[in-house]
């Protein structure tokens, strides 16, 4: 989190910044300017919501595509590029219903197909399919599906789709629509060409409308992104040490959110609230705190207040008097939270920044919380959440205890005691070495004890990332905690995204993300301007930023990397792939390309980072591919696929250059190049 170190932001209702009021604070390696106490920046325009719609145009054989136009209501008349299959175009457009018709240029300026309307919901990606039919002078053999309309491309398990077809020749057939696998969704009856998809299963879910009977009926698909809805407690790193599964075996991509103060700022009605907002849109894991220490003020409760007005202990900052209630009502959220299929990464004892006063490492050092009550305290806690499936620990909280400390002892006791009365859930580590972060197995003395790695690091992440994937023995490796969204606006962190896809194909097994208004979970204060630490001044409330386009572009990555063999990835530059996969045109520091591939090479995946908004070139290495390979972009900030073609031969340096700018104004993009065998499905 975006902390108050000496000389960044402290208080409320703070002022304008004078003129060169500015100081320094070093966050994950990288000089970050930071607003000083007594500023406040500018309130950052809102952003307009909005939605990407992707048309792919195609034609039955003997069909030539020449001269054919996109006409978009309220937009004007567009060209459509050369893609696999046909032709392609994706579009940015605000939400709501859109009238969108292929035309004909030149001398028989005219509609080729009858129009179609497409209603798009803000933050979604839609994509609209047209198949031109045989010429007037050729001989029909049959109906064909003119176009196919999904309204989105991605949603969770339980969320539904709407989706519609028209047929040429339609007094000759009418729609017949399936879905593939069988199992990943439900169709409701058609009606008049429409039906709604509810889905079912996470992965891939095919929908596809034949026009005609028998084997030669014509035939389009649309493929959906599924992101999967809870989990089979408990968590539990897998035999090869390198993924973390559930209590089936199966594969657990970790999808978290930090509400550090979730135990403490909200009631039980707002918590509930949140966590079905969250297990709703397919989060699976939350980050608290069990202990505020110093990190808000009034209306919120005084810390270390929960809401109800309960102290943690019953003597101030005394670890051997600790307050049933209060814990019991942590407890509940923890409960709460289950039943919503989240799991819960909670840190007992919060250390703070540098060890300062937003953490309980002063009370920590208190001569009264000796080794042996920091034990009892654990043992306390871990005798309260043992049975806890949905539970996993964490050590540490933005510091890193110095090594032999007595300090680090103590705090190492109350691991011990959470272990001892047999809470024996996996651990991982939060700490920060000198303000450049670090990663869980970083502190010796804890380093046997940590089931997970988790990486913190603000700037450069993937180097982190790689660094952590290749500790013996290996352990699931995930991002802890990057630039959170409203933090560092303005800095080379920027957009703060780029920190979730450099992980995902650098050896992790799922990410965290955050907030400003979410992390400090200040409902009491209703609408009110960021102004913690180096914040945008962005004006809004922790309610609202549930739907923040940081919010949606996280769903982006959870229904990219759920569509796709993402546990089978093996990130290029670590043990489980040494060799690079980028072999020309890679980027320094923060414009790095992060690549993995499969052990087979039939998918290979690229997450190029942004350097403004010019095209990017590189090179990537393909030669394990066998045969023809089709390729993808995906924009990270739609979640759109907006452009496919064939890579006719795949070799050791097959280049490749960035569309530009996306959605977003930034040009970062992900790529997937897929073998001739996953082409085909």
């Amino acid at each position: 989190m975006e902390h108050r170190a000496a000389g960044t932001a402290a208080g409320r209702g703070l002022t304008r910044c004078a003129p060169g009021l500015r100081a320094e604070t070093a966050v994950g390696g990288l000089a970050a300017l930071a607003v000083v106490a007594g500023c406040l920046r500018p309130p950052p325009p809102a952003p307009s919501p909005q939605a990407t719609l992707t048309v792919r145009v195609g034609a039955v054989p003997g069909r030539e595509l020449d001269n054919v136009l996109l006409q978009v209501e309220g937009v004007g008349t567009l060209r459509l590029r050369p893609a696999a299959g046909g032709l392609d175009r994706a579009l940015t457009l605000p939400p709501g219903p859109h009238r969108i018709e292929l035309r004909s240029s030149g001398a028989a300026w005219g509609p080729l197909l009858p129009p179609v309307e497409v209603d798009l919901a803000p933050d979604t990606a839609a994509e609209a399919r047209f198949q031109l039919g045989p010429d007037a002078e050729s001989r029909v053999a049959g109906p064909w599906v003119a176009s196919l309309v999904s309204s989105r491309t991605s949603v969770a398990v339980g969320e539904r789709v709407a989706l519609s077809a028209q047929l040429e020749q339609p007094g000759r057939a009418i729609p017949r629509w399936s879905v593939t696998p069988p199992e990943c969704g439900r169709l409701s009856p058609s009606v008049s060409g429409a039906v709604t998809l509810t889905a079912l299963a996470a992965g891939t879910c095919r929908v596809s409308v034949a026009a005609g009977e028998g084997d030669g009926a014509d035939r389009r698909s649309v493929t959906l992104a599924v992101r999967s809805r809870g989990v089979a407690f408990p968590l539990r790193p897998a035999a090869d040490g390198v993924l973390l599964e559930d209590a089936t075996g199966a594969p657990f991509l970790i999808k978290g959110e930090t509400a550090w103060l979730a135990l403490v700022n909200l009631d039980e009605s707002e918590q509930e609230a949140y966590l079905a907002d969250r297990g709703a849109k397919g989060f699976n894991l939350v980050e608290v705190m069990l202990l505020n220490h110093d990190y808000t003020e009034p209306p919120n409760p005084v810390p270390p207040r929960n809401r109800h007005g309960e102290q943690p202990f019953r003597r101030p900052a005394d670890f051997s008097t600790p307050e049933d209630g209060y814990f019991r009502r942590a407890r509940a959220f923890v409960d709460r939270a289950a039943r919503h299929g989240i799991a819960v990464l909670l840190a007992p004892v919060y250390l703070g920044f540098d060890g300062g006063k937003e953490g309980w490492w002063a009370e920590t050092l208190r001569e009264g919380n000796t080794a042996g009550v920091l034990l009892e305290f654990g043992r306390s806690l871990g005798a309260l959440f043992r049975d806890a499936t949905n539970v996993l620990w964490l050590a540490g909280g933005d510091f890193a205890p110095p090594p032999g400390s007595e300090g680090e002892r103590r705090h190492l006791a109350v691991l011990q005691g959470i272990r001892e009365a047999g809470a024996r859930q996996p651990w991982a580590g939060h700490w920060n070495f000198q303000h450049q972060g670090g990663i869980s197995t970083d502190q010796a003395l804890f380093a046997p004890a940590m089931a997970l790695n988790g990486v913190y690091r603000y700037a450069q992440v993937w180097n982190l990332v790689r660094r952590a994937a290749a500790v013996v023995p290996p352990r699931p490796v995930f991002l802890l905690e990057s630039t959170y969204e409203h933090e560092h606006p303005g800095s080379v962190m920027q957009p703060f995204r780029k920190a979730w896809w450099w992980s995902m194909l650098s050896g992790a097994s799922g990410v965290l993300w955050s907030n400003l208004f979410l992390w400090m979970c200040e409902s009491s204060r209703g609408r009110y301007q960021a102004s913690y630490g180096d914040a945008d001044g962005a004006v809004s409330s922790w309610r609202q930023e549930w739907e923040s386009p940081g919010t949606h572009q996280m769903l982006h990555l959870h229904g990219f990397f759920e569509a796709l063999p993402w546990s089978r990835l093996r990130a290029a530059g670590t043990p489980r792939h040494p060799a690079e996969l980028v072999v020309s045109g890679q980027g320094p520091r923060e414009e790095h390309i992060a690549a993995a591939v499969t052990p087979e090479a039939d998918l290979v995946v690229a997450y190029v980072a942004s350097t403004g908004r010019s095209p990017r070139r590189f090179a990537l290495d393909l030669s394990g591919m066998e045969g023809a390979a089709c390729a993808r972009w995906y924009d990270p900030a739609s979640g759109a696929f907006v452009h496919r073609w064939l890579v006719a031969r795949p070799g050791r340096e097959v280049t490749f250059e960035t569309p530009g700018p996306n959605a977003s104004g930034w040009n970062d993009w992900a790529l997937v190049v897929e073998g001739a065998r996953r082409c085909a499905e």
